[in-house]
C-alpha cells in the first residue's frame, strides 16, 4: 500500500470519530444555548423592573424638592424620570407578554403610576405653581398639600407599585434560579459527553498514529540525520531507500539536493578564490600607476619654478584626484569583503569603541559628541562595529554645515536586539535622498565639494544586514539626522563549513 493512501485511511478514521464527537458537541450547546437565553432573558426582566423601580424614587425625589423649594430645576428629576418610566414600562411589558401573571402585574404597576400621576402628583404641582399668585391659592395648595401628601397618599400608592416590583423580582428570581440549575445540569451534560468522545478519538487517533509512526520513523529519522549532515556541509553523504514509496522519492530528491549542492559549493570555492585573485590583482595593477602619477606629480611641483596659480592648482587637483581613485579602489575592496572574512568575535564595551573611533577620528575640538546613558557591552565582531561608528561618526563631522556641532549617541534593548542611534545637528537629508545615501558612490554634495569615495554607507548598510539587523535614517531638511541601526544580541552561528559567497 502506497504511505499516502495509509495515511488518508489513518486521518479519515480520525476525521469521523471527531464528526461524531463534533454532533454530540453541537446537539448540546443547543440545550446550553437555549437555557443561556432563557437565564438572559430572566436577567432582562429583573434589570428592566429595578430601573423602572429607580425612576418612579426620580420621580417622587423630583415631586418633593419642588414641593419644598418651589423651584423648577428640581422638577427635571420628576419630568425625565417619567419620560423614562413609560419608555422602560412598556419595555417591561413586552418582556412579560409571554408570562401572563407578571403582565399581569406590570399593567397593575402602570395603573399605580397613573392614579399617582392624576389623583397626586399633577394636582399637587397646579397648586404649588398658584401658591405665589394670592393668599387664597396659598390656602388652597396648603389644604391640598394636608389633605394628600401630608397623609402620605401618594406614597401609599407607590408603595403598592414597589410592592408589585418586588413580586415581579422574586418570581424571575425564582425563574432564574430553576434556568441556572437547568443550565448547570446542561453544561455537565455537554462536558462529560465531550470529555468521553474526545478520550475515544484521542485513544483511536493514539493508537492509530502509533501504528504509523512506528512504521515510518525510522525512515524519517535517516532523512533527518541526512538532511543535518548536508545542513552541517557535509554534502557527500547519501541514503539508500529500497522501498517504493513517497518518502523513497524525497530520500532520493534529498540525495540529488546533496549532489548539486556539493557540485555548487566547489564550484563556489573555486570562484571564491578566482574572486579573491581578482581583488588582489586589480588593487596591485592600478594602485601602483596611481601612485607613481602622485609621484611624478609631487616631482614636477617640486622642480616646477613658476607663480602661474593655474598650473599649481592644476597639479593640486590632480594629485587629489589620484588620492580619490586609490581611496575608491580601497573602498570597493573593503565592501567586497563583507561577508566573506572570518572574524573572530568578541564581548566588547561599545562606549570603549566609541572612545576609540573618536580617537582615531580626531574630529574638531569645535565639535562634541555625547552619550546621555552608558552604551551597551555586546558580543560580535569588533572590527566590524568600528566600520559602522568610524563612517557614520566622519559623515556626521565632515557633512556638517557648521564649524561646529553636536552628536548624540544612544542606545536601547530591544527583545532580540540593541537598537543604537547616531544624531547630529547638521543640515539634514531630505527624504528622497534617505534610500539613495546608502547606494554605491552616492554622495550629498559634489566630491569637489566634499572629498568622498561614496562606498562608506553602503558598507555600513552591508554590515549591519550581514548581522541581521537593518538601518534607516530619520531625518528632515536643516533639522539634523539620526542614523538608527540594531545589532543582534547573540552571535549568530557558525558554520561547520567553509564560508562561501559571490
Amino acid at each position: 500500500m502506497k504511505l499516502i493512501t495509509t495515511i488518508y485511511t489513518a486521518i479519515g478514521l480520525i476525521l469521523a470519530m471527531f464528526c461524531i464527537v463534533t454532533m454530540g458537541y453541537i446537539q448540546q450547546t443547543k440545550k446550553v444555548k437555549n437555557s443561556i437565553e432563557d437565564v438572559l432573558y430572566t436577567a432582562s426582566i429583573i434589570r428592566e423592573a429595578e430601573r423602572a423601580q429607580k425612576l418612579i424614587l426620580d420621580m417622587e425625589t423630583g415631586l418633593r424638592g419642588f414641593l419644598l423649594i418651589g423651584k423648577g430645576p428640581f422638577l427635571e428629576p420628576y419630568r425625565e424620570g417619567q419620560k423614562q418610566f413609560n419608555i422602560s414600562l412598556h419595555h417591561l411589558d413586552s418582556l412579560t407578554e409571554a408570562y401572563p401573571e407578571q403582565n399581569k402585574q406590570v399593567h397593575l404597576i402602570r395603573e399605580d403610576a397613573n392614579k399617582w400621576l392624576k389623583t397626586f402628583a399633577v394636582p399637587l404641582l397646579e397648586s404649588r405653581a398658584n401658591a405665589t399668585k394670592s393668599a387664597r391659592d396659598k390656602a388652597r395648595y396648603d389644604s391640598l398639600f394636608n389633605a394628600t401628601a401630608a397623609q402620605g397618599t401618594g406614597k401609599r400608592i407607590m408603595d403598592r407599585a414597589r410592592d408589585r416590583f418586588e413580586l415581579i423580582k422574586k418570581e424571575e428570581e425564582r425563574t432564574k434560579v430553576t434556568r441556572l440549575n437547568e443550565l448547570n445540569s446542561s453544561f455537565a451534560r455537554t462536558n462529560y459527553l465531550a470529555v468521553g468522545l474526545t478520550l475515544l478519538s484521542i485513544l483511536a487517533g493514539s493508537l492509530i498514529s502509533y501504528i504509523l509512526g512506528k512504521t515510518i520513523r525510522k525512515r524519517f529519522q535517516r532523512m533527518n540525520s541526512l538532511a543535518n549532515s548536508i545542513a552541517k556541509g557535509d554534502y557527500s553523504v547519501s541514503v539508500v531507500d529500497k522501498h517504493n514509496d513517497e518518502i523513497s522519492s524525497l530520500t532520493q530528491s534529498l540525495n540529488v539536493m546533496a549532489a548539486q549542492l556539493q557540485s555548487n559549493f566547489t564550484h563556489l570555492t573555486k570562484m571564491n578564490k578566482e574572486l579573491d585573485q581578482f581583488a588582489y590583482v586589480v588593487s596591485h595593477d592600478l594602485k601602483a600607476p596611481l601612485r607613481a602619477i602622485n609621484n611624478l606629480a609631487e616631482w614636477i611641483a617640486e622642480d616646477l619654478v613658476t607663480k602661474d596659480d593655474d598650473i599649481i592648482n592644476n597639479l593640486t587637483i590632480l594629485r587629489g584626484r589620484v588620492q580619490r581613485m586609490e581611496n575608491l579602489i580601497n573602498g570597493i575592496l573593503d565592501y567586497s569583503r563583507v561577508g566573506r572574512q572570518s572574524l573572530s568575535q568578541s564581548t566588547f564595551s561599545t562606549q570603549d569603541l566609541l572612545k576609540e573611533t573618536l580617537e582615531n577620528l580626531a574630529p574638531p575640538a569645535t565639535f562634541t559628541v555625547t552619550t546621555p546613558a552608558p552604551l551597551p557591552t555586546i558580543t560580535g565582531e569588533r572590527t566590524l562595529f568600528y566600520q559602522i561608528f568610524s563612517n557614520l561618526l566622519s559623515n556626521a563631522f565632515k557633512y556638517h554645515h557648521r564649524q561646529e556641532g553636536k552628536i548624540e549617541v544612544r542606545a536601547k534593548e530591544l527583545p532580540n536586539f540593541f537598537q543604537f542611534e547616531i544624531k547630529d545637528d547638521g543640515p539634514g537629508i531630505p527624504k528622497e535622498y534617505q534610500d539613495k545615501v546608502f547606494a554605491m558612490f552616492q554622495t550629498m554634495e559634489a566630491r569637489d565639494v566634499k572629498e568622498s569615495t561614496g562606498v562608506g554607507l553602503s558598507i555600513v548598510k552591508k554590515i549591519v544586514e550581514e548581522k541581521g539587523g537593518k538601518i534607516w535614517i530619520e531625518s528632515e531638511k536643516g533639522k539634523g539626522t539620526t542614523f538608527l541601526f540594531t545589532w543582534p544580541k547573540a552571535s549568530s552561528l557558525v558554520s561547520t563549513s567553509p564560508t562561501v559567497s559571490l
